[in-house]
Formats: structure tokens, sequence, C-alpha cells
């Protein structure tokens, strides 16, 4: 069984460049989060963010490819309202892709739209319940309407999932001091 897995998995290396199974389905993830949640060394647990994110972003919808691919360069242009019909297109197509989601929510909490990226981000979470980037982003929100508690313990799920994430600590920090300000 582990050899046809290997033998499935170089044919979709070498086909696609990517790996077979890609997107919050691949079973490869399982192992790149274990090593994620005990690696110490920040560089190290980098690039395990990176593969985690390489595989997160390819779909296995075909359809899906061209629209994914144009939000991203839209997003990165700073073109959220041609990003945001990219995504949609790709919510539409791959309903079950949560890198479609992750993105789709990312261009609404930059065009200001935080109900609709909390929206998003729970379908993310849905379909990919260790996504530490949509996590993050739902911990933005609540910072930014103001409800810190939430915010904290959002990044304490964050914490438990990649605990060298960099600037987590700091973050969290900030977090707890302006709680007890708050309480004062």
């Amino acid at each position: 069984m582990r050899r046809i897995y290997f033998l499935m998995l170089l044919t979709g290396l070498l086909v696609t460049g990517v790996p077979a199974w890609a997107d919050q389905n691949s079973p490869m993830l399982d192992d790149l989060f274990r090593q994620l949640k005990t690696e110490t060394n920040p560089e190290d647990a980098t690039v395990i963010e990176q593969k985690i994110w390489k595989i997160w972003s390819y779909t296995d919808n075909i359809r899906a490819h061209t629209p994914f691919a144009r939000g991203v360069v839209s997003m990165r242009a700073g073109a959220y309202d041609d990003a945001y019909r990219y995504f949609r297109d790709v919510t539409a197509i791959a309903p079950g892709f949560a890198e479609g989601w992750n993105k789709l929510a990312t261009v609404n909490y930059s065009l200001g739209a935080y109900d609709a990226s909390v929206r998003d981000i729970r379908r993310t979470l849905a379909l990919e319940p260790r996504h530490f980037g949509a996590l993050s982003g739902l911990a933005l929100i609540y910072e930014a309407t103001d409800l810190l508690p939430q915010a904290l313990d959002v990044l304490n799920q964050v914490k438990e999932i990649y605990p060298s994430m960099p600037g987590i600590d700091q973050r969290m920090q900030t977090l707890q001091d302006a709680i007890a300000a708050q309480k004062i």
C-alpha cells in the first residue's frame, strides 16, 4: 500500500510539479502539521509552513486553476474588486477547496467587509480546521472590531497548531496587555 501511495505521489509530482491529492485533503498534511507543531527553530518551521501553503494552494479541480491564479495576481496587485470576482468564481466551481474560501476571506477583509470575511473564514475552517492563516485572519477581524478576548482565544488556537509562528507571542502579549488595560 505504501509503495502504491509513493508511486502515485511521484507521478503527481512529475506530471504537475505539485503533490498528488493536493489541497486540504492531501495525506501529506498530517505529517507536515505534526512537524510544524514540534519544530522549535523558526526558520525550519517557516519551511514547513511554505510546504503547507503550497499544498493548500493547489486544487485538483482543473476548472478552478485559472481563476484562482488570476485572483492571487489581482490580490497581490491590490486589485481587490477583480480578486473578489475571481475567488467568487473559484468557490462556485470548487466549493470544497478551502484555500479558495480563505483567499475570498482575505479579499473581503481587505475591502473592509468583515462580516463576509468571517463567513468565508468559517467555510475555510469547516474544510480545514488547522488553517492557521484563516484563524490568524479571524483574530485580525476580532482585533479590528474590538473583540480582544475573542482575538486572543483564536490566537491560542493558532499557537496550538503553529507554536513558532513568527510574531505570535508578541501579538498575544499585545492583546493580553490591551485586555488588561480595558479592565482598569
